[in-house]
Formats: C-alpha cells, structure tokens, sequence
C-alpha cells in the first residue's frame, strides 16, 4: 500500500540512471515548486475526519511534506535563494546574446552603407 511507505519516497531518480542525479539541481521547477508545497502545507490542518465515507490518507500538511521528504526550512535557502540566482543568471544570459545579436546587426548596417 502507498501509505505504507511513507518517507520513503525518491527524488524520482533511480539509481541506474544516476547520470541525471545532478540535473535535478539545475531545475528551475524544483526549487520553485519546492517553495510552493511548503506554503500551502506546512503546519495546515486538514479538516478530516474518518467517521465519513472518504478514506483521509494525511490528517495535516506536515504529512504530506513528510510523505514528498520535503523540510520546511528550505522555503529560504536553498529554494527561494536558487530562483533568485538563476532568474538574475537567466536575465543576464539573455541581456548579453540580445546585446551580441544587437551589434551583429549594427556592423552589418554599417557594412551596406560603405559598400
């Protein structure tokens, strides 16, 4: 049964495939969904009650973040400082081949004039 194995969940990369173990790290996603989770879940009460039809597999959000092995310390570092870093690494990337396509463009320009 799935509840049964609570806290044992994976990142979701097997071991025979331990090539991609360091992409996870490059994720935009993970960090950002990271974050998400843990301001939805933590410290949340769940409303259920086990007298009704429906089976409540987690009484709390501290559950579920158990469940998914996701500390509620990270909200800060490394999750939000990760999309901060990469957002601004994204931003500048793009800035500096906009500026290099910019310039192409210009000593071609420059180029039709003289010729």
């Amino acid at each position: 049964e799935e509840v049964a194995r609570k806290g044992r969940r994976s990142s979701g990369i097997n071991a025979e495939y331990g090539y991609f173990y360091p992409i996870k790290y490059l994720s935009w996603f993970r960090y950002g969904f990271g974050s998400l989770i843990i301001n939805e879940f933590e410290d949340l009460e769940l409303g259920c009650d086990n007298s009704s039809t429906t089976r409540c597999v987690f009484t709390n959000g501290n559950e579920v973040l158990d469940y998914y092995n996701i500390d509620t310390g990270d909200i800060w570092f490394p999750n939000l400082v990760a999309v901060l870093i990469m957002g601004t690494g994204y931003l500048t990337i793009s800035v500096f081949i906009l500026w290099l396509r910019v310039r192409q463009t210009d000593k071609g320009a420059e180029e039709k004039k003289t010729a």
